[in-house]
């Protein structure tokens, strides 16, 4: 299963890259869009990541290793900050109204949001190892105090 599962994230990740990456390049010749320098530096350093970590990927599926694929996991969270960051400086050169940002805007947060979309896929090879090792919480939800939950101290559920 675990075989059939990767191959099926790496045929997701394949149309990505030929229904959605594929189409935004040719978008960008087509229109004679340029990315600014500090974008196309964001976008390859993001890219490099994703490449980096396809590598580890790799690694936890030929040896089902936990420290891998804890290190897989880790890097998953680390790609979500470099995204929001990499999205966060590219608004700000909106902001300065930077003519070739305005220009290529659009494209720019699709070529993060679909590379940030491949890592995900690529990233779902490690929950099996993780799985087999008992290394996994039941839910990444964290458990609310009755307290918490609402603003007057009554659970949701509970106010009904």
């Amino acid at each position: 299963m675990e075989i059939i599962a990767f191959s099926i994230n790496l045929e997701h990740i394949g149309d990505i890259i030929d229904k959605n990456l594929m189409e935004l390049a040719q978008k960008k010749i087509k229109r004679k869009l340029a990315f600014s320098k500090q974008g196309v530096s964001e976008l390859e350093t993001f890219h490099q990541e994703v490449m980096s970590n396809l590598k580890l990927a790799f690694s936890v599926f030929m040896s089902g290793d936990v420290k891998i694929a804890r290190q897989l996991i880790a890097e998953k969270a680390t790609l979500r900050t470099a995204e929001l960051a990499a999205a966060e400086s590219h608004l700000e050169r909106l902001r300065e109204r930077r003519p070739e940002s305005i220009e290529s805007s659009s494209l720019h947060l699709d070529v993060l949001r679909d590379l940030k979309r491949i890592h995900s896929h690529i990233c779902s090879v490690a929950y099996p190892v993780l799985e087999r090792a008992g290394a996994l919480q039941p839910s990444r939800l964290r458990v609310v105090e009755p307290d918490e939950s609402s603003p007057d101290g009554k659970d949701a559920a509970s106010a009904g």
